[in-house]
């Protein structure tokens, strides 16, 4: 029997205590990346310019495929690809429950109904659970590559290719991620990519939707966008760039609540400061996907003899966002992963839980699902630990001793 979305009172304060949502600072940037941005800051050249022409050849020939639409976010990106797949109101929309909430706003926009679905031991969709979930309404699925970590969107594309149902490829937090060699973000019906905050090329913002076929790629257009405002890309550089200095994975957390809905996307095209500094990190990718998956190696060898720690694997191609790791309580008042998190704030490392079930949010009872078991057995026990480039080797050594004196290993 399908549920609609409500929380309880003790699951919400619970809830509120284990998620520790920060907004964890960028990569640092050289003094290159500044002079591009600032020179782009010119009024009326906010949404035009080489650098443009530049980020959207190479996304095309990075990906393989025909067509790239760029945006002001990844969300935006989603929308257009959902309207592009004839994506209407009364269809329903498959996406994983655990995945971040701002994934559903662009299926409401377009009139869909979001339909949550459980996912697999990696924490991505698998073609078995998104089987239960498919309807006589389905008309699209949602896959996203969690945490960097290629889904099985080959075996799901296979699921429900004879049934007229598009998969949308979500690769905002897995860009470079490849499976067989294959870049994620190139398959399906339509992709999606993302360059803001915490995403693997983390800029100021912008987004792509993506088609190999001219046929998807032909109704982009479906989705009306403005030009950037001036205005409103200088706030967003210098609100990121203002705490620059500080040591990733290093600040304090804000306020957000992961109950409050997500700040409404700007239906904007992506402005040049943002076009510009994704095709930097575009040029960079290779070195920033090979120090993000040494650090995920170093993770594996330090935590290689203790049993009571449980990393969720990353697949060969595997663009390492994050290193996500289980530590399952021991009984009914016992939350490990809470106290890992206290436990390393204090120790200066600003980590958190990960994300919360989309189906435990009283603020997205819209949403409707059946039995979500693994969700609902994992979800608490989790922590994600950094990837990124410049959280240095000592850092992860001094994390990973942290986390073996917290659980006594």
């Amino acid at each position: 029997m399908r549920k609609f979305g409500i929380l309880s009172p003790e699951a919400r304060t619970f809830n509120l205590r284990r998620s520790a949502f920060d907004n964890p600072l960028l990569r640092r940037w050289d003094r290159q990346v500044y002079q591009s941005i600032l020179s782009c800051l010119i009024p009326g050249r906010m949404g035009t310019g080489l650098s443009m022409e530049t980020l959207q050849s190479q996304i095309v020939q990075y990906l393989g495929i025909g067509n790239a639409l760029l945006c002001a976010s990844g969300s935006l990106a989603l929308e257009i690809a959902l309207r592009a797949c004839d994506v209407h109101a009364g269809d329903e929309v498959v996406l994983p429950s655990f995945c971040c909430t701002s994934v559903v706003p662009p299926i409401v926009a377009v009139g869909a109904m979001p339909v949550l679905a459980d996912v697999g031991a990696e924490l991505n969709l698998t073609a078995e659970t998104v089987a239960h979930a498919l309807t006589q309404k389905t008309r699209a699925v949602i896959v996203p590559h969690l945490f960097g970590n290629p889904a099985e969107i080959d075996r799901i594309v296979e699921l429900v290719s004879s049934r007229n149902i598009r998969v949308i490829d979500d690769a905002a937090q897995a860009l470079g991620a490849t499976i067989e060699g294959r870049p994620v973000g190139s398959f399906g019906d339509a992709g999606v990519l993302s360059f803001g905050a915490e995403k693997i090329c983390s800029g100021i913002g912008g987004g792509a939707a993506v088609a190999r076929g001219d046929q998807i790629a032909a109704k982009f257009s479906l989705t009306a966008v403005s030009e950037p405002l001036t205005l409103t890309a200088l706030k967003q550089l210098l609100s990121i760039t203002s705490g620059r200095r500080v040591r990733l994975w290093n600040d304090q957390p804000n306020s957000k609540t992961p109950d409050r809905l997500p700040i409404p996307y700007r239906r904007e095209r992506i402005s040049h400061p943002a076009a510009a500094l994704a095709s930097i990190l575009m040029r960079t990718l290779a070195q920033n996907l090979s120090a993000r998956q040494a650090r995920v190696r170093a993770y594996r060898d330090l935590f290689a003899d203790c049993s009571g720690i449980e990393l969720i694997g990353h697949r060969q191609g595997s663009a390492c966002l994050t290193q996500v790791i289980r530590l399952p309580a021991s009984g009914r008042h016992d939350d490990p992963a809470a106290r890992l998190i206290v436990v390393l704030k204090n120790a200066g490392y600003h980590v958190r839980g990960s994300y919360l079930p989309i189906h435990l949010l009283a603020s997205f009872s819209h949403c409707v699902w059946d039995r979500l078991p693994h969700t609902d057995r994992l979800w608490a026990d989790l922590v994600e630990l950094p990837c990124d480039p410049n959280v240095s080797l000592i850092d992860i050594e001094r994390m990973a001793a942290l986390v073996k004196r917290s659980i006594r290993c």
